[in-house]
């Protein structure tokens, strides 16, 4: 029991007792004194009365100011032979079924997804290395290619600037020459 509960019969008469059963129809603790007045009362005698540990743990389950709940005591009426009983506790094994199967399945697509992650994260560096690899393999080849024209074009200029020089030299004494020509004619 987590709290004592008093003999509500004796309460009322300013006599305090410790109830050991409980009246579902009068909602109150009963001594064994008062449960036996209680039983042999013909107003009283039809009511349920249960153990006082029995009533600590449905206490909590009591919806006595919801009006669309059926009241305990009337669900509880033959509710061992009842199917109404065994399909609810079917139903919630099920229900607990579903939430491990549930629970298994999300931890195990979860894991799934990691190792999902780790992969792509692996190809993708695999990938890069091989872009790397890729765009290394032609800057070398465009830098020699590069090379390669520079140095003919280069090596073209300055041929073609040793025949202007050439050109230019002769045609400097050609002039020379015909200016001495003219001087002289």
């Amino acid at each position: 029991m987590t709290s004592t509960i008093l003999c509500g019969t004796c309460h009322f008469a300013d006599i305090i007792k410790d109830a050991t059963q409980w009246c579902i129809i009068c909602e109150e603790g009963l001594c064994e004194d008062c449960e036996k007045i209680h039983r042999s009362t013909k107003i009283t005698r039809t009511h349920k009365i249960i153990s006082l540990i029995d009533y600590q743990q449905i206490k909590e389950v009591m919806h006595k100011s919801c009006s669309q709940v059926t009241p305990l005591i009337e669900a509880a009426v033959n509710i061992k032979q009842s199917t109404t009983l065994t399909d609810l506790e079917d139903t919630i094994n099920g229900a607990l079924h579903n939430t491990k199967t549930n629970i298994k399945d999300i931890k195990s697509s979860a894991e799934a997804l990691n190792i999902q992650e780790e992969n792509i994260k692996k190809y993708i560096k695999e990938m890069r290395e091989k872009l790397n690899k890729h765009l290394d393999d032609m800057e070398q080849k465009l830098t020699k290619d590069l090379s390669t024209k520079s140095e003919y074009c280069k090596t073209v200029y300055a041929n073609t600037i040793k025949q202007l020089i050439s050109a230019d030299n002769k045609l400097a004494k050609l002039k020379k020459e015909t200016e001495s020509l003219k001087q002289i004619a």
